[in-house]
């Protein structure tokens, strides 16, 4: 197996260059089709021509499986589709910070180990198949500091004293709406977690 062509970056989302927008398509309804794997094709002009790529977004909710997987099906699909790898890449002198002589062996992440919890033993373990995701009440409450002033405030508050498990929420059109409260089912109601005030500004 050939390493694919991921374009350097800080984040979770993992640029994966094909450098041609047919391809680029064609890899990305193929692993829709064939393998159930969403994954979204970028062509210009969200990037230049010529850069096109497949854009990965790894969640805490994927498995390890689920990772495995995507990794052999897209190993499959640029072998049938004869999409470059980083060789290839780097005998075309590189395209989009693959393949190039002078690319740096290392990108400063977006988020510290600290932040990410590898200091003190809180990072989630990666979760297997059957595995149940939860949620931190706490995460949730911080995370509406950033959207409440971009979305709008959700009514009520979250009530909850330990995690909750993804799957002890009703989703419904209701819960979607800002102007409904959050209803859960099955969470011991032991206080209140009081949404925050808004406290960070966002501009267009």
């Amino acid at each position: 197996m050939f390493i694919f062509a991921c374009s350097p970056g800080p984040s979770h989302i993992v640029p994966v260059l094909v450098g041609d927008a047919a391809l680029a398509r064609a890899a990305s309804d193929k692993l829709l089709a064939e393998h159930n794997i969403y994954v979204q094709a970028i062509n210009y002009p969200t990037v230049a021509r010529g850069e096109e790529r497949l854009r990965i977004t790894v969640t805490p909710r994927h498995t390890a499986e689920q990772m495995d997987g995507l990794v052999r099906a897209v190993d499959q699909i640029f072998t049938e589709l004869n999409i470059n790898r980083v060789r290839d890449w780097k005998l075309a002198g590189g395209r989009a910070g693959v393949g190039h002589a002078d690319a740096p062996d290392h990108v400063e992440p977006i988020w510290n180990d600290k932040q990410l919890g590898l200091l003190d033993g809180t990072t989630p373990t990666t979760l297997r198949n059957g595995e149940k995701a939860i949620v931190d009440a706490n995460a949730v409450t911080k995370a509406r500091e950033v959207f409440n002033p971009l979305l709008g405030p959700i009514n009520g508050t979250l009530q909850a004293t330990r995690p909750v498990q993804l799957d002890d929420y009703v989703v419904s059109s209701s819960t979607m709406s800002r102007q409904q409260p959050l209803k859960a089912k099955n969470v011991p109601l032991d206080g209140d977690i009081p949404v925050p005030p808004p406290s960070v500004s966002a501009s267009a």
